[in-house]
């Protein structure tokens, strides 16, 4: 049988797999053929004839006993003809597939993200203009998104009051504000305030309708003129609760036409309002990504924190109290790493340093960090592209073996040809994340099939992940024993 290959494009990334059997392998998919002979010689792999058209040349080394993981050490090389290599192989070639990738955003829709960063856009509308273009862009097609929003307000808090009582947990009711107090302290007359202060009326701002104080003044970012009003708002209003936030405003699904409009309407129906409760809001998305992933296995799953805010409200707002959140999430099963977009003036001090900690807490590093002096439209829209490819190149599903046959997880193997090569190099399969090499990489297994698990997911190590993220082609070759690193 001619072997058929069948590539896929990711960015400049090229996937295949290689079903095949080996002489002397304990594989169970096997491929048939006529024709063609092949030689070999070497340690540890042996020789012999293979069925299979078509000539291939391939050195290899040849390391483990017949277990996946072992430790005995055979390097070999050889030529033949089919799937050829350590021993003479024959198969079919079929497409590999990336494991699905999801994506929950968390987005930040705080008042201050309606502030102007040019004379006329916003950064709500510049950082929703990329989201947009994002949700329709045809790469984008199939990967999973769900969204949602933060503050929200806690469940029970009215949108108005005109007396404390009707706040309950969210109060006070702004009725009043004392002048010069620092932090900000409200009142009903000025026996509330600190000694020296005046109790001042609070109002709302006659274009934004938003509250506002003293009456009389001009209200920010062109809200209008402070006007006396029937009534205000509670003081603390939003939640601290990540069940809230765990909720979607548009739940995870594979982005289709459908789905990116269902986003489009959400964010168009959001009105920026708010302060900051980033921990909870961060541990509500994170909450949302576990779920669904242990609803789906055989996804990859991630978060993206987008937010133009130093945390204000909800405990913790410290960098590495958030940090420790992420982390936690990280080191859970299932794993989720946490990405964050911040979008700064560049001189809010410290603004840095705390999103690439959040990130660093959540296994990505650092923080893709926009000034809001640049084009912030496609700073975040690269950014999303950036996550995007950073997320898909890492992890690949486990090809399913042909109708009655059961795949023998020891005899599977890695392949990458780098864009200036011409030939594959072999990945060596090191068990588990933490036996990766931090150089030389290596891959394993979602779950150690040693333990009778069966596994979803191939995952590639920082360093091979890296190195797969330039490009070439990436093989998975089934019916020859798993090569491990050597001995040294």
């Amino acid at each position: 049988m001619e072997n058929r290959s069948t590539r896929v494009a990711l960015a400049t990334t090229g996937i295949c797999v290689i079903l095949a059997a080996c002489g002397g392998s304990s594989g169970s998919i096997s491929g048939g053929g006529t024709g063609g002979d092949a030689s070999g010689s070497g340690a540890g792999m042996g020789t012999g004839t293979g069925a299979g058209a078509g000539s291939a040349t391939s050195s290899s080394a040849g390391y483990g006993d017949d277990d996946v993981g072992g430790t005995n050490a055979g390097p070999s090389s050889g030529s033949g003809d089919g799937a050829g290599g350590d021993m003479s192989c024959a198969g079919e070639t079929s497409t590999a597939e990336l494991v699905p990738l999801d994506l929950y955003i968390m987005l930040d829709a705080s008042g201050s993200m309606d502030e102007q960063i040019s004379r006329r856009v916003t950064k709500w509308e510049a950082v929703t203009q990329a989201l947009e273009a994002f949700f329709t862009d045809p790469q984008s097609a199939g990967i999973g998104v769900g969204l949602q929003y933060f503050p929200l307000r806690e469940p029970g808090v009215p949108e108005t009051c005109t007396e404390n009582a009707q706040c309950g947990a969210g109060g006070p009711c702004m009725l009043g504000v004392c002048d010069r107090a620092r932090p900000t302290a409200y009142c009903t007359t000025s026996a509330d305030c600190p000694s020296g202060n005046r109790c001042l009326e609070v109002g709302r701002c006659s274009i934004n309708n938003s509250v506002c104080a003293p009456l009389g003044s001009t209200c920010r970012n062109g809200g209008g003129t402070c006007r006396e009003a029937a009534n205000s708002e509670c003081a603390n209003p939003y939640s601290c609760d990540a069940d809230v936030y765990a909720s979607p405003a548009v739940a995870i699904a594979p982005l289709d036409d459908t789905t990116a409009a269902a986003l489009v309407t959400s964010i168009a129906e959001k009105t920026p309002l708010g302060g900051t409760p980033t921990a909870g809001a961060l541990s509500g998305a994170l909450q949302q990504a576990r779920a669904h992933a242990e609803a789906n296995p055989t996804h990859r799953v991630v978060t993206v924190l987008a937010t133009d805010g130093m945390p204000t409200d909800c405990d913790p707002v410290s960098a590495d109290g958030i940090a420790q959140i992420a982390s936690e999430a990280l080191a859970g099963t299932p794993s989720i790493s946490t990405f964050v977009i911040g979008v700064f003036d560049g001189n809010d001090d410290g603004a840095q340093s705390t999103m690439d900690r959040i990130a660093e807490g959540g296994g990505t590093t650092s923080a893709f960090f926009i000034d809001t002096n640049t084009d912030v439209t496609q700073a975040f829209l690269d950014a999303l592209t950036e996550i995007r490819g950073k997320s898909l190149a890492c992890e690949y599903q486990v090809p399913a073996p042909s109708d009655g046959q059961t795949l023998d997880y020891g005899t599977l193997n890695v392949q990458h040809t780098r864009p200036d090569a011409s030939d594959p190099a072999t990945i060596f399969y090191v068990g588990d994340e933490s036996s990766c090499d931090a150089a030389a990489g290596g891959w394993y297994y979602d779950v150690d099939p040693a333990t009778g698990g069966a596994p979803t997911k191939i995952v590639m190590c920082p360093a091979t992940c890296t190195q797969f993220r330039e490009g070439g082609q990436v093989q998975l070759r089934v019916g020859c024993k798993t090569e491990v690193p050597p001995i040294n």
